[in-house]
């Protein structure tokens, strides 16, 4: 069985070394030590609006259960959740 592994491990490596440099895999250790990429300012920003977007839209269901499911004031409710969550975001910024 160790011989079999030591096999394994030798065809790993001639065909690691076989294949171009930028096809080549990366042994876990080196793998680990690469630092993660940072999101851009951009990136962050989409996703932040993203988030944005999505408590908003819960928030303002969440104001058209409790007005018991009554149509008609989706706007109202948008512009409510709107000023709620801007207001979260807003406190949530000055306690960092």
């Amino acid at each position: 069985m160790a011989r079999r592994d030591s096999n394994k491990r030798n065809e790993t490596a001639q065909a690691s070394t076989s294949l171009p440099a930028d096809m080549r895999t990366v042994p876990e250790s080196e793998a680990e030590q690469e630092t993660k990429p940072v999101f851009s300012e951009i990136a962050q920003t989409e996703m932040d609006e993203d988030l944005r977007f999505r408590m908003i839209s819960e928030a303002a269901y969440h104001l058209y259960a409790q007005r018991g499911y009554v149509e008609g004031f989706e706007l109202d409710d948008w512009f409510q959740a709107e000023a709620e969550v801007a207001r979260l975001l807003s406190d949530r910024s000055t306690s960092d």
